[in-house]
């Protein structure tokens, strides 16, 4: 139904119109109307009607200045006026401003009728071409995302070279070229997540999600990229050193006031390298990045992180020789990085806790053993939370003994014990992914042939972040979800024009299309050839 409002100041047209149309017969609902368009105004704000039906002529407002200003608030509302003969030179300056109907004083039911019918039409019509559009972005947005984020990877690996890098950036329509670059990496989750778990679906860390990525679209010097579950990356760019840094300090910026808009359920770091004036250095800088950003197990209270918080953070473990410090490593971090670090973090992770532990700790092995103990039944407290038995955690290789330590030997048993420990961690979360993935495509299999299906519909079904399923489900099927969907409608579509006679117009809506014309467009794109095609195709095997 669309939304229909009217402003007449004769209060006998006014009742006429309202209750001798059957309005919903013809596709409208009526929400209201007023006597002029002062009154008529702030009812359309907050209304927002799809039609609005206004006389010219009227006290205090007349219907020129009110269709100016819906004009301009609500450019897609179809209007239509209302004249008398006397009032034909208003009526063409309405006209001039986009109206889309006239009708003349008397007002003839069977005239609007028709008026109504024909802009219903045209509505839906445009609705229709909207949702094409829509669709059509979602499928590409959520393609392109999977794309970049593959291209991204290969970039900071180093698994590409110069000339690789810019023909694929080209192909992706990625305006990677400039004289100098920086990395900026965030974190962003919900505060409570759990890396054994899957991340639960909250609308407010979809919008913070959300309004981060438009922020950094809508610049053109900063590239946006998924790195994995949690972690986003940002290509800054820049034409010399210093406007790469102040677009880096930009960015970290306003990534930091909408996350601190989130609220306190959000939880967010964010690091940057040193700028670099070459491509090839992006994975150096990366690196440096990740590093940084890697110390937010240790400095959990710094949401920006960098060398300083680095350098703090070592001043405050070296403070003990004053008595100002403590020594003691806090097992609530080291579970953090138990419960949301990655492999590829281990190496710096261990390295910041023997760092920040002290030079006059250097040649101590009973400190190497209290470390050694620390980690052990850190692992231990965090793999019982998520549901392991405590006598199958880790197998007796792992137990701390009482013979001497060195530091070698301590970062060598933490490394294990913590690559253990992540590993039955992610094998858990594995499992999850795999019955989430279940529940997704079982959820497709049964609903694909819902118009309104989509990425942000199957992940509240099944309960985790949009962004958390379409990472996963690409990573694990090797197609993004919304291709999964196009695919098996379009396979579904072959059987019935295999083997039915039924109109392409019905095939169409069975398998979740409302529109004929773009489902045989979406056909032909998977297929090569038409609906009519195929079916001609198939009948001349027979």
């Amino acid at each position: 139904m669309f939304k229909v409002f009217l402003v007449e100041d004769e209060n006998v047209v006014r009742e006429g119109i309202r209750k001798n149309i059957l309005w919903e017969q013809y596709g409208f609902h009526y929400t209201g109307d007023a006597s002029d368009g002062e009154l008529a105004l702030p009812m359309i704000r907050k209304i927002q009607p799809d039609l609005l039906i206004t006389d010219i002529k009227m006290p205090f407002m007349d219907g020129l200045s009110l269709i100016e200003l819906v004009r301009k608030e609500l450019p897609k509302t179809k209007i239509v006026i209302i004249s008398g003969y006397d009032d034909f030179l208003y009526a063409q300056q309405a006209i001039r401003m986009g109206v889309d109907q006239y009708l003349l004083k008397p007002i003839i039911k069977e005239k609007l009728v028709e008026i109504l019918i024909g802009l219903h039409e045209k509505m839906l019509e445009e609705r229709r071409q909207q949702e094409y559009i829509e669709s059509f972005k979602r499928e590409a947005q959520e393609y392109e995302n999977f794309s970049r984020r593959r291209f991204f990877e290969q970039i900071v690996t180093g698994g590409m070279s110069v000339s690789v890098i810019s023909e694929t950036a080209k192909n992706l329509n990625i305006d990677i070229n400039a004289p100098f670059y920086n990395i900026v990496l965030f974190s962003l989750s919900s505060a409570e997540y759990d890396g054994s778990v899957p991340e639960t679906y909250t609308e407010n860390l979809v919008k913070v999600q959300e309004d981060v990525t438009n922020y950094i679209i809508d610049h053109p010097d900063l590239i946006f990229f998924r790195w994995n579950i949690t972690t986003y990356a940002v290509l800054v760019k820049g034409s010399n050193e210093d406007i790469v840094e102040r677009n880096t300090r930009d960015c970290i910026e306003n990534i930091k006031n909408r996350c601190i808009s989130a609220g306190q359920d959000i939880g967010w770091y964010i690091a940057s390298g040193t700028p670099v004036s070459r491509l090839g250095a992006i994975p150096a800088c990366f690196s440096e990045a990740s590093r940084i950003l890697s110390y937010r197990y240790l400095c959990p209270e710094e949401h920006i992180l960098s060398e300083a918080s680095i350098m703090n953070l070592r001043k405050r473990s070296n403070s003990t020789k004053t008595g100002e410090g403590n020594k003691e490593i806090d097992p609530a971090h080291v579970r953090k990085f138990l419960s949301s670090g990655t492999e590829k973090e281990i190496d710096d992770f261990v390295e910041q806790i023997l760092q920040n532990s002290g030079n006059e700790f250097a040649s101590l092995s009973m400190f190497y053993r209290y470390l050694k103990m620390t980690v052990y039944f850190a692992a231990i407290e965090y793999l019982d939370s998520i549901g392991f038995r405590v006598d199958s955690l880790l197998s007796t290789e792992y137990r701390p003994d009482d013979s001497a330590s060195t530091i070698d030997d301590a970062r060598q048993y933490m490394y294990q014990v913590i690559r253990q420990t992540i590993e039955l961690r992610d094998r858990e979360s594995a499992k999850q992914q795999h019955d989430i993935l279940r529940k997704a495509i079982d959820f497709i299999d049964n609903c694909y042939s819902d118009a309104g299906i989509s990425l942000d519909k199957v992940a509240k079904n099944v309960n985790i972040s949009p962004n958390y399923l379409s990472a996963i489900f690409s990573q694990e099927v090797g197609q993004t979800l919304t291709e999964y969907i196009t695919y098996k409608r379009i396979d579904e579509a072959k059987r019935l024009l295999r083997y039915t006679d039924k109109r392409l117009s019905e095939i169409a809506a069975e398998v979740g299309y409302k529109d004929p014309r773009y489902f045989s467009f979406v056909f032909r794109k998977v297929t090569g050839c038409t609906p009519s095609d195929y079916r001609r195709g198939m009948n001349s095997e027979r």
